[in-house]
C-alpha cells in the first residue's frame, strides 16, 4: 500500500487526506493544534457554537456546493451586510447599494462621478482598480479605509497583484440586497456545522495531533515529531511553503486576525437577514462583526457575537503583492515529485473552501 504524509490537519489536509483515502493509500496527517479542521472547525462558549471567522459555503461552483452536500444537511442562507458610516452616522448596504447613494450626504457628487467614469480605465493597483470602478467618493468611503485596516498596509497601492491591467465599470447592486445572488451561500444545519464531515474526511487515517514538527525534509518526502521521522511516498504540505525551505527566500508576508467573542443577554442583535456588520471606519481597529446564531441556527435567549481585529499575532491570509507571490512561486519550484503544497497557505492565494475541494478533487482524478 503506498503511503501519504499530510503536514495540516486543516481544511486542505481533510480534503486531501479523504481523496487519498479512497484511492486505497495509507494516509498518516501531522497536526500541531489538539483537534482537526483549522478555521472551518466549530467550537461552543456558553453553549453557543462559533467559529474563528464566519465560514459560511460560498461558492459559483455547483459542483462544490453538490459535493459537500453528499456529507452535509445544508441551509440556504439568504444573507445581507451592513456597513456602518460613522460619519454619516448610519448604516448602509454592502456591497454597495443603488438605493443608498441618494440617501449618502455626498449623493450628487457620487452620481455626478459614476455617470463621467469610463467604460473601461487602466490600473496598477487596488485603489486604481476601485476608482476606476466606483468613483473616488465611494472608494473613499466604502473601501480605501477598511483594506488599509484589513491588510495593515500604509496604502492601498501596496497591493499590486491582481488588479493590474483593464478595469470594468460596473453597474452597482440593484433590488433584491442580497449578497452574492447567483451563488450557492448556505451553512450546515448541525450545530456542530462541518465537524462530523472533517471528522469522516480523516476517519481510518494516522491522525497525529498536538504533533509539533521539528525537520522538513522534501527530498525524503517526510518530517521529523518527537525524534521521529514519518515519511511516505508522497508529501502533501498545507502550510506555507516558506517554512518547508527554512526561509531560504525570506518569509513570505501575511495578515492574520484576533478574535473576540461576547455573549449578550438578549435573543438578537442583528436585523432580520444581517449576517455581518462591516466597519469601513479609520478610527476604528475592527473590521467585522459576525451575530452567530444567524449562521447557525443556535436557539438561545442570549446572542453570541464574534469580532475580528487585524493582527500580526498569527499568518492567515496571503498579501496580493506581486514581489511576495514570486516569492512564494521560487519556494514552489523548489519543490520535487511528489510533494505538493495546498490550499490558502500552501499556493499562497486567497482561496476558499470550494476552490479546495475543486483542487482535491482535480488532484484525485489526475494525480492519484
Amino acid at each position: 500500500m503506498k503511503k501519504a504524509v499530510i503536514i495540516g490537519a486543516g481544511f486542505a489536509g481533510c480534503i486531501y487526506g479523504m481523496m487519498l483515502k479512497e484511492k486505497g493509500w495509507h494516509v498518516t496527517v501531522v497536526e500541531k493544534d489538539g483537534v482537526i479542521g483549522g478555521g472551518v472547525r466549530t467550537f461552543f462558549h456558553g453553549g453557543h457554537p462559533y467559529t474563528f471567522g464566519p465560514r459560511h459555503f460560498l461558492s459559483p461552483f455547483p459542483e462544490t456546493y453538490e459535493f459537500i452536500k453528499k456529507y452535509l444537511e445544508m441551509r440556504d442562507l439568504h444573507k445581507i451586510n451592513y456597513t456602518y458610516m460613522e460619519r454619516d452616522q448610519r448604516f448602509y448596504t454592502y456591497p454597495i447599494h443603488d438605493d443608498d447613494i441618494d440617501d449618502q450626504p455626498e449623493g450628487k457628487r457620487i452620481r455626478k462621478e459614476l455617470s463621467e467614469l469610463s467604460d473601461e480605465s487602466e490600473a496598477t493597483n487596488f485603489e486604481e482598480f476601485w476608482k476606476g470602478r466606483v468613483g473616488p467618493t465611494l472608494y473613499e468611503k466604502f473601501v480605501k479605509h477598511y483594506n488599509k485596516k484589513a491588510w495593515m498596509l500604509d496604502s492601498n497601492n501596496e497591493l499590486d497583484l491582481g488588479y493590474e491591467g483593464t478595469v470594468k465599470k460596473i453597474p452597482l447592486e440593484t433590488g433584491d440586497r442580497t449578497e452574492f445572488k447567483g451563488w450557492a451561500n448556505a451553512y450546515p444545519v448541525a450545530l456542530d456545522g462541518y465537524n462530523s464531515f472533517l471528522e469522516g474526511c480523516l476517519e481510518g487515517c494516522d491522525v497525529r495531533l498536538n504533533s509539533t514538527i521539528e525537520a522538513f525534509d522534501v527530498d525524503r518526502k517526510g518530517v521529523r515529531v518527537n525524534g521521529e521521522w514519518v515519511e511516505g511516498d508522497m508529501l502533501i504540505s498545507s502550510v506555507s511553503p516558506d517554512i518547508l525551505f527554512d526561509n531560504h527566500f525570506g518569509p513570505l508576508r501575511y495578515v492574520g486576525r484576533e478574535f473576540h467573542k461576547f455573549v449578550l443577554p438578549i435573543e438578537r442583535v442583528f436585523p432580520k437577514d444581517v449576517y455581518f456588520l462591516y466597519y469601513p471606519n479609520a478610527n476604528e481597529q475592527h473590521t467585522r462583526i459576525v451575530e452567530y446564531k444567524t449562521l447557525t441556527g443556535y436557539d438561545s435567549p442570549h446572542t453570541l457575537l464574534g469580532m475580528e481585529v487585524p493582527s500580526m499575532k498569527n499568518r492567515l491570509y496571503p498579501m496580493m503583492i506581486k514581489s511576495e507571490v514570486e516569492r512564494a512561486q521560487k519556494y514552489l519550484a523548489m519543490l520535487p515529485d511528489d510533494v505538493y503544497s495546498v490550499g490558502r497557505m500552501g499556493i499562497y492565494k486567497y482561496v476558499d473552501m470550494d476552490d479546495i475541494i475543486l483542487d482535491g478533487m482535480k488532484f484525485r482524478d489526475d494525480i492519484i
